[in-house]
């Protein structure tokens, strides 16, 4: 698998280990040249917001590398709200994979009914609403303004993009079958396949089983790891302990966890900057707070905040964030902290990096699509969850799961 943030790596991580797959989480292209023990391998990379160019240079680097450990089957997972803009990134990438497989049909869906996300008609459901009538639709990156997936991705691609509909995929595997063979004689080099149920990504599941490079959220792969024969061990869950929650996410989710965690009357700090203040500023004050806390008690640092209140005096303020929370992670390791949760597909990447985390073992979930990962090298325990996932008492509940009697 490659996945385009670190936060759908380890959601695609998750389902794969949720269907008994040692599955192996690499944040690097430099696995080795064999991956032993492993049922599946994951490569988070950091290009979902990247320009496009760099996007599918990393992409097929990533590629490379799975392919001289010995993969033969490839997933692009990409987040099951469709994240990207006109120009790309999904689009790009998947015809520069399917460009160096030589793959002339690629089956696509964000459908992820777990989630709440369903595809019908070729549009994109969250929970009941359209896409576009979502949050999502003042996302300060990817502001996503249109629910169809074909429309969404005919201007990224230059193949001719399909779309198979509810009623091919109800009619099981062999329609869906004969409705690819048919796209793909007509030159159809995209098929966007509805899906709205659990049981529609079984059938696609089902359909797809010889594929090559198939492309998607985790919905479709989690489906096709449960047809799969993997180790069957238990994943294993961290030990007890301080736990850190650092949230740079806007989505309404994730500010629903920092208001049950305030309401709960556990700690937090919000990172709040002024116009000409720098990351280093907001981390010495950080961390000055936190080291006034109680010894053992868990925290919330978060810069999130809905969109109204924004600073617009401040430029790339994401960035700076970022950043931020990059450098207050290292310093809370430093200070002995072995179990965080940090919520944000970009704040996760900046701070695996600052950390150095290159490769982990997927555990148990904190939440569903969120997984508990074990760096060894720093022994260190970490939840890299998507903004939008997990219930709105996330925080408080891996918070409270930590503590020491």
């Amino acid at each position: 698998m490659i996945a385009d943030d670190v936060t759908g790596a380890t959601d695609v991580a998750a389902a794969l280990r949720r269907a008994g797959l040692r599955t192996l989480l690499s944040l690097t292209v430099d696995i080795g040249e064999r991956v032993t023990d492993a049922d599946a391998v994951v490569i988070g990379l950091k290009t979902r917001s990247a320009a496009m160019p760099d996007a599918v240079s990393q992409s097929l680097a990533a590629l490379a590398a799975l392919r001289r450990a010995g993969a033969d089957t490839y997933y692009l997972k990409y987040c099951s709200t469709f994240d990207s803009t006109a120009e790309g990134n999904i689009g790009p990438v998947t015809e520069a994979l399917a460009a160096e497989l030589g793959v002339r049909l690629v089956v696509t869906t964000p459908g992820a009914p777990m989630h709440g996300r369903t595809v019908y008609r070729g549009h994109l459901f969250v929970g009941d609403d359209l896409l576009h009538e979502t949050h999502m639709r003042e996302h300060p990156i990817t502001p996503m303004l249109d629910s169809s997936v074909p429309r969404l991705l005919a201007p990224q691609v230059r193949g001719e993009v399909g779309m198979l509909p509810l009623e091919t995929v109800r009619d099981g595997a062999p329609a869906v079958r004969s409705g690819m063979a048919a796209a793909e004689s007509a030159g159809v080099a995209h098929l966007v396949i509805d899906a709205v149920s659990e049981q529609d990504l079984a059938t696609v599941a089902e359909a797809v089983e010889d594929a090559v490079l198939l492309a998607g959220s985790a919905g479709l792969i989690g489906a096709i790891a449960l047809r799969g024969s993997g180790s069957g061990t238990a994943p294993q869950h961290p030990p007890k302990g301080r736990t850190a929650i650092i949230a740079g996410s806007c989505s309404r989710r994730t500010l629903e966890q920092i208001a049950r965690f305030h309401d709960s009357g556990q700690p937090s700090h919000r990172l709040v900057a002024q116009p000409g203040e720098r990351a280093t500023d907001l981390v010495a004050t950080a961390l000055a707070w936190w080291d006034g806390q109680p010894d053992g008690a868990s925290a919330l640092v978060y810069s999130s905040s809905a969109a109204e209140q924004r600073d617009a005096r401040i430029p790339d303020a994401g960035a700076l964030y970022e950043e931020a929370a990059a450098r207050i992670a290292v310093g809370l390791v430093e200070r002995g902290v072995r179990r965080m949760v940090i919520a944000g597909g970009e704040t996760s990447g900046a701070v695996v990096d600052a950390l150095g985390v290159r490769t982990a073992v997927v555990g148990g979930e904190a939440a569903v699509g969120a997984p508990w990962i074990h760096e060894p090298a720093l022994d260190l325990h970490l939840v890299l969850k998507s903004g939008n996932f997990g219930t709105p008492d996330l925080f408080v509940d891996v918070a409270e799961s930590g503590a020491v009697s």
